[in-house]
């Protein structure tokens, strides 16, 4: 054998020792565990409260009063206590022309009022925060939500 066909490792001795270097890998990851849990909800209240308010309504007495009256001019509409009077002339042919005040017309007005009370649905909403421990533990108010 020439020197170039040498083998690579010299030959084993029966003192020798074999090594073999190891090298160790780290893997680091996350795992996510549930550790408790908290859930949020919203109560809605419905309540009927009274509403306490004045209704108020007007009625109108309309009344035609006859007179058949000669004047000598027209008059303006006029105020009588809470009543409108109004007058209404008309032209009647006599020997002469004479402007005679045929009708009034009375217009009162009356106003009432009334206390009445409506109930009316009114909503109020809260919301309740609620905690469990684990996975499976028991939901409980949550004390640091008020």
């Amino acid at each position: 054998m020439s020197t170039d066909d040498k083998p690579a490792t010299p030959p084993r001795t029966p003192d020798e020792v074999r090594l073999s270097a190891v090298q160790e890998e780290l893997s680091v990851g996350v795992t996510t565990t549930e550790t408790g849990a908290v859930r949020v909800r919203k109560v809605v209240h419905e309540e009927m409260h009274p509403v306490s308010m004045r209704l108020r309504s007007q009625e109108v007495d309309v009344r035609r009063v006859a007179v058949n009256r000669p004047v000598e001019e027209r008059a303006e509409p006029r105020r009588e206590g809470d009543t409108l009077v109004i007058p209404v002339y008309e032209y009647v042919p006599v020997v002469r022309m004479q402007l005679t005040l045929k009708e009034e017309v009375y217009v009162t007005t009356r106003e009432q009022q009334q206390d009445v009370v409506h109930h009316v649905l009114l909503n109020s909403e809260e919301l309740v925060v609620e905690r469990r421990d684990g996975t499976s533990g028991e939901w409980k108010p949550d004390a640091d939500a008020g």
